[in-house]
């Protein structure tokens, strides 16, 4: 076996490992996504702390548990948010960055609206239009994804 068809099993085997052990059931199929995603209140203002924190970590749980979002690490700044979540296939990162953001600013208003009407003039607002976010693989590299699908060529060749 030459070196190209060693790496070639390696790779194989390694997303196998990877793809296989990590991966949740869904209707039809079987997926890994987890993303890293961060927003800010309207004009960066840092209210995001105290009672507000505190509640705001609360509410990012019971969205979680209402749209069956898994929440793996999650940090409210004064100033920004981060959340590192895992979503079924059925949700956009748009759809999880709007569910967060919405639910999240509808419940802060109603429950700390002086507090947030000191630093947020604008009715009806909580946070900024836009938000971060990136997928995040579990230890396996766009670059070893990349060289295998690169491969697949190549092997489908060997097996003529």
């Amino acid at each position: 076996m030459d070196e190209q068809a060693k790496r070639q099993d390696t790779l194989k085997a390694v997303l196998h490992y990877f793809y296989q052990d990590n991966t949740l059931s869904g209707a039809h199929c079987r997926f890994n996504l987890k993303y890293h995603l961060v927003w800010i209140p309207k004009y960066r203002r840092p209210i995001l702390v105290d009672k507000l924190a505190t509640r705001l970590g609360q509410i990012l749980f019971q969205i979680a548990k209402e749209y069956e979002f898994k929440i793996i690490a999650h940090e409210v700044m004064p100033d920004h948010v981060h959340v590192l979540v895992e979503a079924p296939t059925k949700y956009s990162p748009a759809q999880i960055a709007q569910y967060f953001k919405g639910v999240s600013s509808k419940l802060l208003r109603q429950d700390f609206p002086e507090e947030i009407k000191r630093c947020i003039w604008k009715e009806g607002t909580l946070w900024a239009r836009g938000y971060y976010i990136a997928s995040v693989a579990d230890n396996v590299t766009t670059e070893v994804v990349k060289e295998y699908i690169n491969n697949q060529k190549i092997e489908e060749k060997k097996h003529k």
